[in-house]
């Protein structure tokens, strides 16, 4: 069962990276939205969809999957206060998740309506969101 569970640790951390990396390419492409003007500027925003729904999408499922699987394989951590700290703030990466789909499909009516700092807020607040996570489920601090 140490093989599985060390399996399933693995391919849920590589959903983690897979759909964090998305969320993080994904602000960093619209943040030179604001920048471009015609053409460019929707094919960011196409490229921007392509990614949330082929990477993001993706990443989240798996890790949501994976991570649910961990939970059964080992239920006592849902009595844990670092598990709820950390599922908390995956709560948080959800709400910025869902934020990402309807701002992309805001913008392919509006291209105009966005800011850089905007993106560049989100990178940053994503990039916490991940540490925080990795450094509750590496240290399980309480």
């Amino acid at each position: 069962m140490n093989a599985l569970r060390g399996c399933l640790i693995a391919l849920h951390i590589f959903g983690v990276v897979f759909w964090l990396g998305g969320l993080l390419m994904i602000a960093s492409l619209l943040a030179r939205v604001p920048e471009e003007v015609g053409l460019p500027k929707e094919r960011f925003l196409g490229v921007a969809r392509g990614l949330f729904e082929a990477t993001t999408n993706l990443g989240a499922a798996i890790t949501i999957f994976l991570g649910l699987l961990l939970i059964l394989t080992n239920p006592p951590v849902l009595r844990q206060g670092w598990f709820h700290v950390k599922l908390a703030l995956v709560a948080v990466l959800l709400f910025y998740h869902v934020r990402f789909y309807r701002r992309i499909m805001f913008l392919e009516e509006n291209p105009s309506q966005s800011t850089r700092r905007e993106y560049r807020v989100i990178h940053g607040m994503v990039s916490l969101l991940l540490i925080a996570i990795l450094m509750l489920a590496v240290t399980k601090p309480f």
